[in-house]
């Protein structure tokens, strides 16, 4: 892809609406008569009064507070709830929740006859999908939605949104594009920048991820400990530099000891700049702190909050 081609896309997903199939997710349903109450003993949000049509976002934890996944529950309606799970460790994720089946009416169902398409950008919503299964689901910052289609007809409902999109000036976003918009709007991503060795205040999650008020969830004593005490030892933080950066390259003071690491980064070709995402020690993630790395100077520009 070319650089401009990049920016034009990044620019789409800042500024209008730009499409993009979510082939790394995966529609799991919740079912039985026990599927809201237990659900909402799994994970970190609330969803015991959602209405049909309602999309919560959340993570999966482990009892010891780490992050396996973060998901989308959908409410949809007399079909009820389901989660768009990752595919990339989606096995381990249905073993952990059946796990914690004991003698709940719940059944876990994988459900490949549905595609997943995402609609991004501050005007998403004037993207028409009416007959068309939609929630909003935010995934940049920016205002968004999440459309079902049939797998059978991912293609044709990918191309139409594209098309619709289009018409008011954004269009159909590549994999380039789409790091580019994230790494701009500093974003984590699961796998990336945060997963079973992160707690969810880590990487900045728990402002649009996690529920105070509910009630008890798997983990929950773990998350609300760090929240209380605030006691992290490091944050996910957005950082900028002149030097060519990538993932696992070291992040260090002036003097040479070592704070942490970049877990994403992308050249951004229309500033001529490197933003990246990296953990560093808790008393260096602030705006402004001047760093230094492998391969160069670097700036924390902030520190990352997924609200």
């Amino acid at each position: 892809m070319t650089s401009d081609a990049q920016v034009r896309e990044a620019g789409w997903l800042e500024s209008t609406a730009g499409v993009r199939a979510l082939e790394d997710r995966v529609l799991v349903s919740v079912r039985g008569d026990d599927a809201r109450t237990w659900l909402n003993g799994q994970i970190t949000n609330d969803v015991r009064t959602t209405r049909a049509g309602d999309a919560v976002y959340a993570l999966a934890i482990h009892v010891k507070g780490r992050v396996l996944a973060d998901l989308f529950v959908l409410d949809r309606g007399e079909r009820g709830l389901a989660m768009t799970l990752p595919r990339r460790n989606l096995a381990a994720l249905l073993e952990h929740f059946e796990r914690y089946v004991i003698m709940e009416d719940v059944e876990l169902v994988t459900d490949e006859s549905v595609a997943l398409v995402t609609v991004q950008g501050p005007r998403a919503k004037d993207v028409e999908t009416d007959g068309l299964e939609t929630y909003a689901c935010d995934r940049l910052g920016r205002g968004g939605v999440d459309v079902l289609a049939p797998s059978a007809q991912r293609d044709e409902v990918l191309a139409a949104l594209t098309q619709r999109a289009a018409a008011i000036g954004g269009g159909a976003i590549s994999e380039e594009g789409w790091e580019l918009a994230r790494l701009r709007a500093a974003r984590p991503a699961l796998f990336a920048d945060f997963g079973e060795h992160t707690y969810p205040q880590e990487a900045g999650l728990e402002q649009g991820a996690v529920s105070f008020q509910k009630g008890c969830y798997l983990g929950q004593e773990v998350v609300c400990m760090l929240e209380n005490r605030g006691q992290l030892n490091r944050r996910l933080v957005a950082l900028e530099s002149d030097a060519e950066l990538a993932p696992g390259v070291g992040i260090t003071d002036a003097s040479g000891a070592k704070l942490g690491e970049i877990t994403s980064a992308v050249r951004d070709p229309e500033r001529a700049r490197t933003l990246a995402l990296g953990f560093v020690k808790r008393a260096h993630a602030s705006a402004g702190t001047e760093l230094t790395s492998d391969k160069g100077a670097l700036r924390v520009t902030a520190v990352v909050a997924s609200a």
